[in-house]
């Protein structure tokens, strides 16, 4: 008699273990799929959706808006619901929201941006506006010649006459004295020819001899002023001034001081850096520019000279410049090539316009002594020179160069520099010079 059951677990037992496991297996995974279907998640195989965003509450999106004047404008929706049909919800509320915000007045206050802070440049200011800079007072003529007057040929013939009655015996005592004033040989005869006169056979007064002197100096310097070569510019038309001297005379400083000058007493002025093989000559002649409030026109470093000139004196007149200072470079009066070049740049300044340059001026270092009168002459035969600066008088005791360089070769003295200062370049005026050069 059989149980009940038993057969079929005989069955079991008598079946293949493999098919035991695929059965497990197949029950797992059914539990498995009905596990996340409840939990309304995709399979972990499969790529999870983005989840939708919350639609924003109209009382929250109320406290997002202003009060505005102009209703707000209706928010592009077509596209994004197409984009993203998920969020067709949340962008039909927002659509929404906007039509009662533009039907109550409101707009969508804008974020507020984080405030950048940016370097401030400096204000580029050309140089003829800048104001110039207040200058100390000059030095005075008497001041500036007291090396001359302390340890020239002033103070050895004032050692000389010695308030006595000067004779024969002395005169060549004061011959050299003369000549150490580096006066020039033509000038000393000149000169004592005149005190001899006066001495005659018997002698005379010291104070009669100084006379002497003094009036031999005035008359030289007298004749040379009236040896007129500048010209005048036409109607309109601005000045033309060339301004030459070899390297370290103080030519560049000698412009910047005019320049002063001139814009002080309300001349319009300009200066034309023509010296292009030296870039600090032209940067030099900008800050003289800055420094006293003129402007300045400069070419590229390296360029032609005479048509930076050129270029320089043409703007000038667009410009309704008055005065126009032209820089050249410094050269030696010995290099002919470089003095070939001046006269190119002289011949190109009438070009530009007609009757320029107006007029010529070298500088010319007074410490230089007898070369400074050789200078001035190789000079002005390349150039016409029509005036003549003597700077650094006051660092020389040989200041009767002044005197050499007028009666050699009858060329004016224009200004004399007597200081490092801007007012101590002066207009030269022989009377004040003499009774500066020669006051007991």
């Amino acid at each position: 008699m059989r149980v009940p059951g038993t057969e079929v677990a005989m069955h079991a037992a008598e079946l293949d273990p493999t098919w035991l496991v695929i059965g497990v297996a197949i029950l797992v995974a059914l539990a498995l799929v009905v596990i996340v279907l409840r939990r309304g998640k995709a399979p972990s195989s499969e790529v999870a959706a983005p989840e939708p965003k919350k639609a924003v509450p109209a009382a929250s999106r109320k406290e997002q808006f202003v009060r505005a004047p102009e209703a707000a404008a209706e928010p592009e929706t077509a596209e994004v619901e197409a984009r993203e049909p998920e969020r067709a919800p949340e962008v039909a509320q927002e659509r929404e929201e906007a039509r009662e915000a533009e039907a109550e007045g409101w707009e969508l206050e804008p974020e507020e941006e984080p405030e950048v802070e940016v370097e401030e440049a400096p204000e580029a200011r050309p140089v003829s506006v800048v104001e110039a800079e207040p200058e100390p007072a000059g030095t005075s003529l008497r001041e500036g010649l007291g090396k001359t007057r302390r340890e020239g040929f002033i103070a050895r013939l004032g050692r000389i006459f010695g308030g006595r009655t000067i004779d024969a015996s002395v005169v060549d005592e004061i011959e050299e004295a003369l000549f150490t004033a580096d006066v020039g040989v033509k000038t000393v005869d000149r000169m004592m020819e005149a005190v001899r006169e006066e001495l005659g056979s018997g002698g005379a007064e010291a104070a009669a001899v100084w006379t002497v002197l003094r009036r031999q100096a005035r008359d030289i310097l007298d004749t040379a002023a009236r040896n007129e070569r500048a010209t005048a510019p036409g109607p309109g038309e601005p000045r033309v001034i060339m301004v030459l001297g070899v390297n370290g005379a103080g030519k560049t400083t000698t412009i910047g001081k005019l320049a002063h000058q001139l814009a002080g007493a309300g001349t319009r002025t300009a200066l034309v850096a023509g010296d292009t093989f030296r870039a600090a000559a032209a940067e030099q002649l900008e800050h003289w520019g800055r420094r006293v409030g003129v402007g300045v026109y400069r070419g590229e470093e390296g360029a032609d000279p005479a048509s930076v000139v050129f270029d320089g004196i043409k703007q000038a007149r667009e410009d309704g410049i008055e005065v126009v200072l032209v820089d050249t470079a410094g050269r030696l009066h010995t290099q002919v090539n470089l003095m070939e070049e001046l006269k190119k740049v002289r011949r190109v300044m009438g070009k530009a316009l007609e009757g320029a340059p107006h007029e010529v001026l070298l500088v010319v270092d007074a410490t230089t002594g007898q070369n400074a009168i050789q200078q001035a002459a190789m000079f002005d035969e390349a150039c016409q020179v029509s005036g003549v600066v003597l700077t650094k008088l006051d660092g020389t005791a040989r200041g009767g160069i002044v005197i050499g360089v007028c009666d050699q070769l009858g060329i004016p003295i224009r200004y004399i520099g007597v200081g490092e200062r801007v007012d101590d370049l002066r207009a030269f005026e022989a009377s004040e010079f003499v009774d500066a050069l020669f006051a007991p």
